[in-house]
């Protein structure tokens, strides 16, 4: 490769590394004692019971703290060992060709578990914006639970009810 295209391909990194930014704070609700058994850094996934799509979860809450960072990469299933369409997505494919990454709109701590909801977002299967709600349960460094999606209007097929089961694992130290 010569020294020029990898010049030209560092820039173009660069150049989408500085469009993305840091993923909005998310609020944080429920007793302090609640919030501190939340605190640290997480990491997992999600697998759709429904649709069979998966993805990525990243979770941190500083201690004392009533705000958390985090978001949920979708990864549409054309993605997972299936060839790609080579044809431009503005024409009109079904489905998103890139991964897309999701914000949580919030997280509601109490006794031992955890419920919120992510923004509305549009799914690439339906073409419809979904609300998806979420709740689990703490054991120890583990936060697993499950989620539903539902479409955020009543027009349109009613088939769109999405369920699927979602697992962390804390950061140790």
């Amino acid at each position: 490769m010569s020294a020029a295209r990898v010049i030209v391909l560092a820039a173009l990194a660069l150049a989408v590394a500085g469009c993305t930014g840091a993923p909005a704070p998310v609020p944080v609700v429920g007793a302090p004692a609640d919030l501190r058994q939340l605190a640290g850094e997480w990491s997992g996934e999600y697998q759709g019971e429904t649709t069979g799509r998966s993805g990525s979860i990243v979770f941190k809450l500083a201690a004392n703290a009533d705000t958390a960072y985090g978001d949920v990469v979708m990864i549409p299933r054309e993605r997972r060992g299936q060839r790609l369409p080579t044809q431009d997505p503005s024409a009109g494919l079904p489905y998103s060709r890139a991964p897309e990454v999701l914000s949580i709109a919030f997280v509601r701590a109490s006794g031992g578990g955890v419920s919120g909801q992510l923004v509305p977002y549009r799914d690439p299967e339906c073409d419809c914006t979904l609300i998806t709600h979420f709740e689990g349960d703490l054991h120890d460094d583990v936060l697993k639970g499950t989620y539903t999606s539902r479409r955020a209007s009543a027009a349109g097929p009613a088939d769109t009810t999405r369920t699927g089961v979602w697992r962390m694992t804390r950061k140790k130290p």
